[in-house]
């Protein structure tokens, strides 16, 4: 039996190695063929849009509309894993197969994943920020409410949809944020609040019109319910963790590198950035004193600029004078021929709504909308419940130079003509906002082209008669600036929130609520730099294509050429227009 055996083993060696011969001289099996770019572009968006629905909707992807965002533990690793498949996806599409395009495309979308990864792996924001719970129910109720993406019904049931979620979303916040910074919890409390009147009080009277009274009133239910929950979720989170709060938010060194690597392609090292913002904080303040003395030569500079503050409209008179600058921008655009503007283009100025916190925002419509939808330019006044003191201090913002200046930001030409150009932006990435704060986004290319904007008006002759436009240019430059600083001083460890209100009203002259702000915004914003980063890049690469051009060169057709190729990183925008451009970003 033993020989037996011996025999047939051998044979078996035998017929394995003719097998094997076989398969030698059979074809190679074909290789798998290679995703299409456009294909996984689609992959991650949908990824995004089911992962964050509220904040896609804001980008005109409404496939989840009516569901709201899952914070639990167990869906946050999942998303994780999600992402983390996504780049392996992403690196095995070969670039020598993409065009120019899609080349500067992959480049984002990879950044964007890595920026993803680190806010939800590395920092982990959902166990710390309130605010991103309370956004993403804000955020998503109001695009809904507000813009005109669908039938009213329709998007009145989408509302109801999304407010089911309400209920387990704030179990996850409870469940999540047991310690959190206490600027972050403040300040979420505050957008929750806003989020529950938003609820009660502006969705009804935004659906006043439903033809169907079940419809409406399932509506205002849906809402009674939410608020309730809210309502209840505010007070036991107010007595329960917002006393204690007193969690870190600081990212580290290395970690607010990554994030500048990752969101804006931009890997200057963090010393190199911050002496970068000390040599150009000089520079503004000296350009704000030389416009100080233009006005008069006798004061100081502060004296001339404390002037400059209290000619400002009064409460409920800033949404009129916000108008009435936005039609002067725009006269100017075209005598200039700054940009070829659309024909039948409006911006709606209106008051913000409770819960937007900030001082102004564009609230463009979306570029990948199929339809374009009303887009607003918001304002927040003052609020009727201060007293007159708080009140002026917060409308000094609002004096009727630097509201003209913050107009040519976030409408003419900066954020909404920068909008309307990028609906034929090609393939999807570059016409995205992909995030909002506290999210992952590049802002060096959407608000570094704004702030851009802002400088080029007067440059270009703006009010050159009256040198307090340029104070309160420069006054915003410094601003911007001094978010540059506070990021990295206070994610680095070296100042307090406090530290940094002083640098904004020492520094930048702003009255101390707004100062306040500023100072906050960097707990959760940490490349907020991002805007003065890519002010300087965008002039930097302004000065490199006109050397290339030489008499070529045509100021209005670099502006459409930077708005056509979409919100990006200046990487990107240089890669586009100067293909294979080595010199550095910033200088």
């Amino acid at each position: 039996m033993r020989g037996m055996s011996r025999v047939r083993a051998c044979h078996a060696v035998v017929s394995l190695a003719f097998v094997s011969l076989a398969a030698c001289s059979s074809p190679a099996p074909a290789p798998a063929p290679v995703e299409r770019f456009d294909v996984f572009v689609d992959a991650f968006l949908e990824h995004f849009a089911s992962r964050h629905p509220s904040i896609a909707a804001g980008n005109g992807l409404h496939q989840h509309d009516d569901t709201l965002e899952d914070f639990s533990a167990s869906a946050v690793n999942t998303e994780i894993g999600e992402w983390k498949a996504l780049g392996t996806r992403l690196q095995a599409i070969p670039l020598d197969a993409l065009t120019p395009d899609e080349r500067v495309d992959h480049r984002i979308v990879s950044g964007l994943i890595d920026a993803w990864l680190l806010d939800l792996e590395t920092n982990r924001n959902w166990q710390k920020n309130l605010m991103i719970y309370a956004s993403a129910i804000s955020d998503g109720v109001h695009n809904l409410m507000t813009m005109e993406t669908a039938p009213a019904d329709v998007r009145a049931a989408r509302i109801v949809g999304k407010l089911k979620g309400v209920p387990a979303l704030l179990e996850a916040a409870r469940v999540n944020i047991t310690d959190p910074p206490k600027v972050m919890a403040e300040r979420g409390v505050r957008m929750l609040k806003g989020a529950s009147g938003m609820l009660t009080t502006d969705v009804p009277l935004a659906f006043a019109g439903l033809s169907d009274p079940a419809a409406k009133a399932q509506l205002i239910a849906a809402g009674a319910e939410a608020a309730q929950a809210i309502d209840r979720f505010v007070a036991a989170f107010e007595t329960t963790t917002l006393p204690t709060a007193a969690g870190r938010f600081q990212v580290g060194r290395e970690g607010l590198e990554a994030r500048y690597r990752a969101e804006e392609l931009i890997d200057t090292p963090v010393p190199q950035l911050l002496a970068i913002g000390e040599r150009e904080l000089a520079a503004q303040e000296a350009a704000f004193i030389g416009a100080a003395k233009t006005v008069d030569p006798r004061r100081s500079a502060l004296a001339v600029w404390r002037d400059v503050l209290k000619q400002h409209p009064k409460r409920g008179g800033v949404v009129p004078a916000a108008q009435r600058a936005v039609d002067e921008l725009q006269a100017f655009v075209v005598e200039k021929q700054l940009v070829t503007l659309p024909a039948a283009e409006r911006v709606m100025v209106a008051a913000a709504p409770p819960f937007d916190l900030g001082l102004a925002s564009m609230h463009s419509s979306p570029p990948l909308e199929p339809t374009p939808v009303k887009s607003y330019f918001y304002i927040t006044d003052a609020q009727a419940e201060w007293d007159a003191a708080r009140q002026d201090a917060w409308l000094e913002k609002f004096n009727i130079f630097t509201l003209t200046v913050i107009a040519s930001h976030e409408v003419m030409p900066g954020h909404y003509v920068h909008s309307v150009f990028m609906r034929k932006t090609p393939g999807k990435i570059r016409r995205i906002w992909i995030g909002l704060n506290p999210f992952p986004q590049p802002s060096s290319g959407q608000d570094g082209w704004a702030h851009y904007a802002e400088q080029m008006m007067l440059d270009q002759g703006f009010r050159a008669d009256d040198p307090r436009y340029r104070m309160a240019q420069a006054s915003e430059a410094l601003t911007r600036i001094c978010r540059l600083i506070s990021g990295i001083r206070q994610h680095t460890g070296e100042w307090t929130v406090d530290q940094a209100a002083q640098l904004f009203e020492e520094r930048a002259h702003l009255p101390a609520p707004a100062a306040r702000a500023e100072a906050e915004r960097a707990t959760y914003d940490p490349t907020y730099g991002g805007y003065f980063l890519g002010k300087m890049q965008m002039l930097q690469l302004r000065a490199d294509v006109q050397a290339a051009r030489g008499a070529a060169f045509n100021l209005r057709e670099f502006h459409e050429q930077i708005m056509g190729n979409g919100i990006a990183p200046l990487w990107a925008h240089r890669q586009l227009l100067l293909p294979g451009s080595t010199a550095p970003l910033l200088q």
